[in-house]
């Protein structure tokens, strides 16, 4: 585990790009760019850009929840929905927020659009890796999904430029950067990427869980509800709306003042990142691996599977089952041991987005929870019990659900 996240050969991103099935040109990609798009990663991850796009990330969820349309003077009012669509949207709506394009996140036909156009770039068959040559029904799948992404992103650019408009976005950063088109399209698109593989179901497997063990719900629900009478208490207005009050809070109130709701959040990824890791050998010798005599030969791709980790009953014990109090208190379960947790990266690729994507989820699961009350049900709203679906593991990034989990909501406020 160890010589796998701390050998400096080892590439996330070029194993990612295998996974792809190498159809991309990243002829543009050099060191220079490459160092470049990591610098605007982390000015992506600082507290002046989170600030900017914070306002941004509040409204749009609020506004998300309040499109189900229900009153809560009608007792009977309930929405049953797909939470993998429901919060799949607004997630990657986010994510365009923290690290992509604002015309995307604003532009609710092109945000439906280009999201279902990521869809198929997870899928990575067997054959699409061993032979990146061969135009397989899932390649052709993915340069068509690609190509349109490409487009799009090229022609917002195309258009600022020619009409002197800015945003605060990454993409301006890239445009202002001066980075060919093709390396802002592939670093957008990357980082929107990670945001639809993993972010979405981090937090979409949280509410699920939170649905699922109503003890932990009514915990973060008083946690929540505590934060907002004492902001309301600040407030001349004691009725001010929901999203009014949220949006006092400043980064560190977000990143502070939920330590349940980060607690569960951080256990909800410890299951759904129990799948593998993929990295390559872009050194021109072998890699030894561990002590038993093992190489990496340049240019192999090698795999680590994470629940080695996470699923570890002596790091954590009763590992299947989901106990947020793994990560309440001054020690962490995991802590003890070198890469205990992998959830966010580990060694010498600690994920750079890690803090805005974190905000996303809370942010998020916050809105969620303030909105509505809710209970897993099954497709025409009766209470379901029982554990939930299994995850499984054969896709990029993080798990999903084996079968569909259903919600019914009912408006609080």
């Amino acid at each position: 585990r160890t010589s796998f996240l701390t050998a400096r050969g080892l590439d996330p991103t070029a194993g990612f790009v295998a996974l792809l099935g190498g159809f991309l040109d990243i002829s543009e990609v050099t060191k220079d760019s490459t160092r470049r798009v990591f610098q605007i990663y982390k000015r992506c991850a600082q507290v002046d850009h989170m600030t900017t796009i914070l306002p941004r990330l509040v409204s749009d969820s609020d506004s998300h929840m309040r499109a189900l349309g229900l009153r809560t003077d009608e007792k009977s009012s309930s929405a049953i929905i797909d939470p993998q669509k429901f919060l799949g949207l607004l997630s990657y709506q986010l994510t365009h927020r923290a690290s992509g394009v604002h015309d995307i996140a604003n532009d609710p036909s092109l945000l439906r659009e280009t999201w279902s156009v990521y869809m198929p770039l997870e899928d990575s068959p067997y054959i699409d890796i061993m032979l990146p040559w061969l135009p397989t029904p899932s390649k052709l799948r993915k340069v068509w999904g690609y190509a349109k992404l490409h487009l799009a992103v090229t022609k917002i650019a195309r258009e600022r430029k020619a009409a002197g408009r800015t945003e605060d976005d990454m993409l301006q950063m890239m445009i202002e950067t001066d980075l060919g088109s093709k390396m802002q399209s592939v670093s957008v698109i990357g980082a929107v990427l990670a945001g639809v593989f993993n972010t979405t179901f981090s937090t979409v497997y949280n509410i699920c869980s939170l649905a699922n063990e109503p003890e932990w719900l009514d915990k973060v629900r008083t946690e929540i509800d505590t934060v907002l009478e004492r902001r309301r208490a600040l407030s001349p207005n004691a009725s001010e709306p929901l999203v009014d009050t949220l949006q006092r809070l400043s980064v560190w109130d977000w990143e502070t003042c939920f330590p349940i709701l980060r607690a569960a959040i951080t256990e909800s990824i410890r299951f759904t990142m129990a799948g593998s890791v993929v990295r390559k050998n872009i050194s021109a010798r072998d890699l030894e691996i561990g002590v038993g005599g093992l190489v990496v030969p340049p240019g192999s791709l090698t795999i680590h599977a994470t629940a080695d980790t996470h699923m570890n009953e002596a790091i954590y014990p009763d590992p299947l089952k989901w106990d947020p109090s793994r990560f309440l208190g001054d020690k962490h379960q995991g802590d003890d041991l070198p890469h205990g947790y992998l959830g966010w990266g580990s060694g010498n690729h600690p994920c750079p987005a890690r803090r805005f994507a974190e905000l996303n989820v809370i942010v998020a699961n916050v809105l969620f929870v303030a909105h509505y009350n809710f209970h897993v049900c099954d497709k025409v709203g009766n209470r379901r019990s029982g554990p939930l679906p299994r995850i499984i593991y054969n896709r990029q990034g993080a798990g999903q659900l084996e079968t569909n989990v259903f919600l019914k909501c009912q408006r609080r406020i």
